[in-house]
């Protein structure tokens, strides 16, 4: 045999090499079963948005009673919008389809698969159907005064209570505009809501038996009731139906800091907030005060009270942070008066997104409105707010946000008093009993 030979045949009966090879010839089957199982969790997960998303769209359109089939649809299109904005993978609008007292809502997303399309399966739907059965009509709903109003469509908690809170407004209802399946929610096992109603144009989810009555879902928007277009209106800007409060050349106080002492204050510009410490004894006299820029800070162990007056919050800084453990007496503009009815209004680019805090305890009575737009409200502590009735005290936000174990009150009008009631009325109208088929 020649050396050439020789060497051909060692090179065809060697199989050195052959697990490379093998390994090699494995990596896109191994890398397909592998990624391929993650790529199926991800549309499993985005299943079940789409399913929730068509559940909660399904139940809001088939319960209003009054309802046309035309509003349903626009109903439901809205809510599942709501539901899936914000995700990862976009959704097209739904397929709502309305028969008599039954709703249903088709929808699918395209889900992209990065380790199939190895397999030429580059992506896969992930599809679900709500179907909402409407039934009899629920008794009907006595409409009334509302104490508590959240603004934002768009809110996953507009009415939210955790710990052992305990908010009562018996006499008026509490609205929220948010669209979200947790518009009002709670998680707390001992919080407890109890007013004339509980109205959401999403809907609602609680762990315990939270609020009292049961809350509404499906319910109509309530427009902002200080607003030509409101905050929340998509492109537009924001147009109030008062003009700010007249801003002076020059400020009466700038971060003006209050300790122990006793004071007494004047209507003004008040640059960079009101500081009032503990031990500090501080008397409002009657008029506006333009807080610019700066918060106003009412803190444990201080004493402060005020009637006939309206604290104006502007500037992207302007919060409200009013602890109990002393005295808190405020009351706001009276029936002559300019901006009547109103305690407190915060400008919408006011510290937008952000939050102002209310903590009980002491005596702490607040008469008027409160108005923050673009502001979440978080009532907090352990001590009562408004223990000592009022003539009137509603509030109006971004949304709410109740936690602690205190006692909130809000009042609808007593129909006495000089402050008088400019909360807007519940636009609540007839429902039916409503399930998932």
């Amino acid at each position: 045999m020649t050396t050439s030979s020789w060497h051909l045949s060692k090179f065809l009966s060697s199989k050195d090499g052959n697990i490379g090879m093998l390994f090699a010839m494995m990596i896109v089957p191994v890398t397909i079963l592998a990624g391929g199982t993650v790529d199926y969790g991800r549309v499993l997960s985005q299943k079940a948005r789409v399913q929730s998303a068509a559940d909660a769209a399904a139940l809001a359109a088939a319960r209003p009673l009054q309802a046309t089939d035309a509003d349903r649809a626009d109903i439901a299109v809205k809510i599942f919008r709501a539901n899936v904005a914000g995700g990862s993978v976009a959704m097209r609008d739904p397929l709502v389809t309305i028969t008599g007292n039954v709703v249903s809502v088709s929808a699918s997303a395209s889900v992209s698969t990065p380790f199939l399309s190895l397999a030429s399966i580059p992506s896969m739907m992930a599809a679900a159907v709500g179907t909402a059965v409407a039934g009899d009509p629920i008794d009907n709903v006595d409409p009334g005064k509302i104490c508590l109003l959240a603004l934002d469509p768009n809110s996953d908690d507009g009415i939210h209570l955790q710990g052992d809170n305990q908010v009562n407004y018996a006499g008026c209802w509490s609205h929220t505009n948010s669209t979200k399946s947790t518009a009002i929610n709670a998680n707390g096992s001992n919080a407890r809501a109890v007013g004339k109603g509980h109205c959401a144009v999403g809907g609602y989810a609680q762990s315990h038996e939270t609020f009292s009555p049961l809350p509404k879902s499906g319910c109509k928007v309530v427009p902002d009731p200080f607003a030509v277009v409101g905050a929340y209106v998509e492109g537009q800007t924001y147009q109030p139906t008062f003009g700010r409060p007249f801003k002076a050349v020059t400020c009466k106080a700038s971060n003006l800091d209050l300790k122990k002492g006793v004071f007494t204050l004047d209507p003004g510009r008040y640059c960079g907030g009101i500081d009032i410490k503990a031990g500090a004894t501080v008397k409002f006299n009657p008029g506006i005060y333009y807080i610019d820029n700066g918060v106003l800070n009412v803190q444990s162990g201080s004493s402060v009270s005020g009637t006939n007056v309206l604290f104006y919050l502007a500037g992207a800084n302007s919060r409200m942070q009013i602890i109990g453990g002393g005295t808190t007496d405020l009351s706001g503009r009276h029936e002559t008066a300019s901006y009547a009815g109103f305690l407190v209004i915060a400008d919408a680019d006011a510290n937008r997104g952000g939050e102002s805090n209310i903590q009980g305890g002491g005596i702490f009575k607040l008469n008027g409105t409160i108005y923050m737009p673009t502001q979440r409200i978080e009532v907090s502590g352990q001590g009562d707010v408004n223990a000592q009735a009022v003539n009137v005290f509603g509030m109006i936000a971004k949304d709410f946000y109740f936690r602690g174990n205190g006692v909130f009150n809000t009042q609808r009008h007593t129909g006495q008093g000089k402050v008088p009631d400019i909360m807007p009325v519940t636009p609540i109208e007839g429902i039916r009993e409503t399930v998932l088929n």
